[in-house]
């Protein structure tokens, strides 16, 4: 066995899955730092152009445009997954991110005078970028995935392999954290914003470079007419109700993810800046929050193994980061140890430089310590979560409407996040941060609730269109 294959446990790997793996090792951490290098510092500097250097003040314009991204989102994500059914996911990615580089210049020319409408142009620019990209990277990977392996019977192998890919994600998303922020710090965000446009440009030339289909699943995807992208339209949401276990399953993972939504559009940032006092000690304090799921992302993969899916899931789902346990644990964090104003204050700074790469209040040291243990232990448990997920859904999703599919969840999930983000904000300022994280927390066990129901009744036949694949194959090359 080749050492690639050693590493991602696949115990029966062929060409086909090295090749598989070697793109996703490679392309996918280039995404990562990518995406992440302005995550800290992103949503405060429009904030701050809107609110005249005010970062409070300018949250709520932030939260208008964020749902205007969402919209868009929502009205393009099941479109554009059936869009890469149809022709290929390799140019709806690579659209996702022109989308994206054109959006991150726009960004960096935001200023105190910008008019509101180029930033509502840009959050929409967003929006159709992310509907493109949501779900195309795993339904490319799984369609050619049941080709390159059909004796992974049980889909362990699967599951050790998304392990891997999550913690080499995890450690270039952790890595970038800090030099974003210091980047930022010493030649200006705009500068980092104006980086991440040229990036997103050459990863789009990578993606219509080397995310191409094995022969057998180009061979299955009929050619594209405007009524076979109509029936997919049409496939997609039959499937979704056709049976128990697939509605319930779904919609009760959005109505979690719909939570995760408000956690990280209203939530996250909020009470990392109560906490701590500048960018760059978030960026810290993230990377140190990051790192544990290295490790976590990597074990989940392999754990998983051990575990049934219908009997695990719902208590995963229970237990992992942004859930039920989750919200509730910060919650009662929140309200023993409220964000306290003033005080001594505790600095760490880089060696060699004025750069203080961690500053906080003493009085939030216990609170950040036990934020920092909540999201350690509950990252590992989202891991088997959706490991163990996708390991039955792998099979039950035909391959000809699988982006269709993975895109329509991220669809219904906004659709139940935007009357949420409209009530928790109004709630945050009128009760407070602990009641509002406990009502989040309703919210995702509701999703649990129907998670569990839909595991109770039978898992759908598998889907074996990969021997169709390979009839239609045959076909081709005798013509």
């Amino acid at each position: 066995m080749s050492k690639l294959g050693t590493f991602f446990g696949l115990t029966d790997a062929n060409d086909k899955i090295l090749r598989l793996a070697k793109i996703m090792s490679m392309l996918l951490p280039v995404v990562a730092a990518t995406i992440q290098l302005s995550t800290t510092f992103f949503m405060v500097f429009v904030a701050e152009a809107l609110g005249g250097g005010s970062f409070i003040d300018g949250m709520m314009l932030v939260g208008f445009l964020v749902v205007i991204q969402m919209i868009v989102q929502t009205l393009l994500d099941y479109p554009t997954g059936a869009l890469g059914d149809w022709i290929g996911q390799r140019y709806v990615i690579a659209s996702a991110f022109l989308c994206y580089g054109l959006a991150y210049y726009m960004v960096s020319l935001v200023n105190n005078t910008t008019p509101f409408v180029f930033l509502i142009a840009l959050y929409a620019l967003m929006g159709i970028g992310s509907s493109q990209l949501s779900g195309s990277f795993n339904a490319w990977f799984d369609n050619n995935y049941r080709v390159a392996m059909p004796g992974d019977k049980d889909r362990k192998q699967y599951g050790v392999f998304w392990g891997k890919i999550g913690m080499l994600f995890q450690i270039v998303a952790t890595a970038i954290l800090i030099p974003g922020s210091i980047i930022a710090a010493i030649l200006g965000r705009a500068w980092v914003f104006q980086l991440q446009a040229v990036l997103c440009v050459i990863i789009a030339a990578i993606v219509l470079r080397l995310v191409q289909d094995f022969p057998e699943v180009e061979a299955a995807r009929q050619k594209p007419t405007m009524n076979e992208y109509t029936s997919l339209l049409k496939s997609g949401i039959s499937f979704l109700f056709s049976n128990k276990f697939m509605m319930y399953v779904t919609i009760g993972g959005c109505v979690i993810w719909s939570a995760g939504f408000v956690w990280g559009e209203l939530i996250l940032f909020p009470l990392y800046f109560s906490y701590l006092v500048s960018d760059i000690a978030v960026s810290s304090f993230r990377t140190i929050l990051f790192i544990p799921g290295i490790f976590t992302q990597e074990r989940s993969g392999v754990w998983s193994r051990k575990f049934d899916p219908k009997t695990w899931i719902p208590r995963f789902r229970l237990l992992q980061f942004g859930g039920f346990l989750f919200y509730i644990v910060l919650a009662i964090t929140m309200f023993l140890f409220p964000p306290a104003a003033g005080g001594a204050i505790i600095d760490v700074i880089l060696p060699f430089t004025t750069i203080a790469i961690m500053r906080m209040p003493a009085s939030s040291v216990l609170p950040v310590l036990l934020i920092m243990c909540t999201f350690t232990l509950t990252g590992l448990f989202g891991g088997f979560a959706e490991i163990l997920t996708q390991r039955i859904l792998l099979d039950v999703i035909p391959n000809k409407i699988r982006n269709g599919m993975y895109s329509l969840s991220p669809t219904i999930a906004t659709i139940f996040a935007i009357p949420q983000i409209a009530l928790f904000g109004w709630l945050i300022p009128t009760a407070g941060f602990p009641v509002t994280l406990a009502s989040v927390g309703i919210v995702a066990l509701i999703g649990v609730v129907m998670i569990r129901k839909g595991l109770s009744y039978p898992i759908p036949a598998k889907h074996d269109d990969i021997a169709e694949t390979e009839s239609i194959s045959l076909a081709v090359s005798a013509e």
